[in-house]
Formats: structure tokens, sequence, C-alpha cells
């Protein structure tokens, strides 16, 4: 025994060895003169590239439009880093692209991301796709109005 105390040695936290995700990015839309849609990161102010999807017509929100259409496509092909089917740019065009804040908005990739996990699931109430092969997107669209209203 020794009449030496103890010495506490800290040690090196852990290494974290799993792949280290992107900062999140957000997608942000204002209407000052003219539209505008920039991708906001922790290090990054960039505008959205435009990528004539069907047409060349200007970024719109807010309404069904040609427009939103457009910013739907070029959302989910920036956020996938692929181009979407017409069927997803359609129905994110619909389902979150129209109702968004005419005024402006705020849209992370992770909110992206997460309607695309759960856009085409099927409604668990029921047994099997409908007749005509749909999966629930009207029921949907409810609890998606309330998901954009709390961001």
């Amino acid at each position: 025994m020794t009449s030496r105390p103890p010495i506490a040695r800290a040690t090196p936290a852990p290494a974290h060895r799993g792949r280290s995700s992107p900062p999140e990015r957000y997608y942000v839309g204002r209407r000052p003169d003219r539209c505008a849609v920039f991708v906001v990161s922790r290090t990054e102010l960039e505008p959205l590239a435009h990528l004539s999807y069907q047409s060349d017509v200007a970024f719109d929100w807010g309404r069904l439009t040609e427009g939103a259409l457009e910013l739907a496509f070029a959302i989910l092909a920036h956020t996938t880093q692929s181009q979407p089917t017409d069927l997803v740019s359609q129905a994110f065009c619909g389902e979150v692209v129209a109702r968004l804040g005419r005024a402006g908005f705020v849209l992370s990739d992770g909110d992206v991301a997460l309607w695309l996990l759960t856009a085409f699931c099927e409604d668990a109430s029921r047994d099997g796709p409908g007749l005509d092969g749909s999966v629930g997107l009207h029921r949907r669209a409810g609890r998606i109005r309330s998901w954009l209203r709390r961001t």
C-alpha cells in the first residue's frame, strides 16, 4: 500500500466509426420582387438550380401550378441526387409544394426524405391497394397538411 492518492486519468472518447452524416440542408423560398429559392446549410447559401423538368417557367409554390411542379422536381432531384419519376414529382407537388405558404417557406431535406419514405406506403387501415391501384394518397393529404402547419 502506498500513501499516494489514486490518480484519475481522462480517457479519450471512443472514436465514432460510422459514416458522419452530411449537415442538414434547408430549402428556403421567398417572394420579394420575384420568386427565389435557395439551398442553405451551415456553410453554404446557393440558389436552387432550375432543371427545366417540363418547362422553363419560374418556380412557384402555395398553389398547384407549372412552377410548383418545377420546384417539386428540383427539390426532389437535389435531395436525392437522382431524377425523380413523374408520379413522385406530381405527388410531392400536390401534397407538399402546393401547400407551402405563399409568402415564403423553409423545408428541410430531412422533411423531404421523410415524405419520400412515407409517400407511397399502404394505409394501415386498408387490406391492400384500391381497385384503381391507389395507395391512399388522398387520405394521407390531411396528415401532410397538418405536418406542414407545424413546420
